[in-house]
Order: C-alpha cells, then sequence, then structure tokens
C-alpha cells in the first residue's frame, strides 16, 4: 500500500432527514479506496449527501439531463487531486434492497464508485461498468474484513 497518500476527506450531508450511518466510517472507507486504488499525493474529496431533487437538478444543470441519478462525480481541474461527489440518499434508500443492502451499505457503495471515477475509471460501456462494480465490492468487502 502506498504510503505517501494525504486524503483530506469531507461529509456534507446536506439531506433534511438524518443519514443513516457514520460520517467517520464513510470517511475511512474512502481512504481505504484510494489506498487500495494505490493512490498517491494530496487528496481532497467532499462527499455531499442530497435528496433526490438536489441531485435532479445537478444532473440537468451540468449534464442537461432531467432525470434522476443516485450519485455525480465532479473531479477537480488540472493538477488537484480528488473532486466532489453527490450522492442521493433518497436513490439509495429505494435501490439498497434491490442489492440485499441497507441504506447505508449503498451509500457506501456508490462513495466507492464515486472514488473511483476520481481515480480515472469510467463506466460509460457495458463491460467497463461490470469490472468498475466488481471493483468497489472488492473494495468494500477488504475494508469490512478490517
Amino acid at each position: 500500500m502506498p504510503t505517501d497518500l494525504s486524503a483530506t476527506v469531507t461529509i456534507l450531508e446536506e439531506r433534511a432527514a438524518p443519514i443513516p450511518g457514520d460520517a467517520a466510517a464513510l470517511e475511512a472507507l474512502v481512504r481505504h479506496a484510494l489506498m487500495v486504488e494505490r493512490q498517491t499525493g494530496d487528496w481532497e474529496i467532499s462527499i455531499a449527501l442530497v435528496s433526490d431533487d438536489e441531485l435532479r437538478r445537478l444532473h440537468r444543470d451540468f449534464l442537461g439531463q432531467d432525470t434522476l441519478t443516485d450519485i455525480m462525480t465532479f473531479p477537480h481541474g488540472g493538477d488537484a487531486l480528488g473532486g466532489d461527489i453527490a450522492i442521493s440518499v433518497d436513490r439509495a434508500t429505494e435501490q439498497a434492497p434491490e442489492f440485499g443492502l441497507s441504506a447505508w451499505e449503498e451509500i457506501r457503495f456508490l462513495a466507492v464508485h464515486g472514488v473511483l471515477h476520481l481515480c480515472g475509471w469510467d463506466d460509460g460501456e457495458d463491460d467497463a461498468r461490470r469490472q468498475m462494480l466488481t471493483r468497489q465490492a472488492e473494495i468494500v468487502e477488504s475494508w469490512e474484513a478490517g
């Protein structure tokens, strides 16, 4: 594992209802994902836990798509490492049972998805998406195993 990694992770709970999990654990998972992906340097990542309405607005304003989504990732530009991740708590809560997860487990899974995007992963094609989902599961499982 790289030792020259510094990661500042900020969790912003913007949704009106309480978030069903531990922000410190989510921060630790994000740092773990960066280490597993062998990232180095000074990273700054913020994760905003928002409502469906807020993420739909971002989706419309930034991608021109007035539809619901569960996550959006905004990489920092230039040489800066990191970026902003917005996760819909509403979407995570609704879709979690489809995957046999709690809402908090789905939020964690989505956070790792965002981190992988910040690390350069792309899920625009079906095969790449399958590989990315597999990698997400591996990272979450390795973090849970301690």
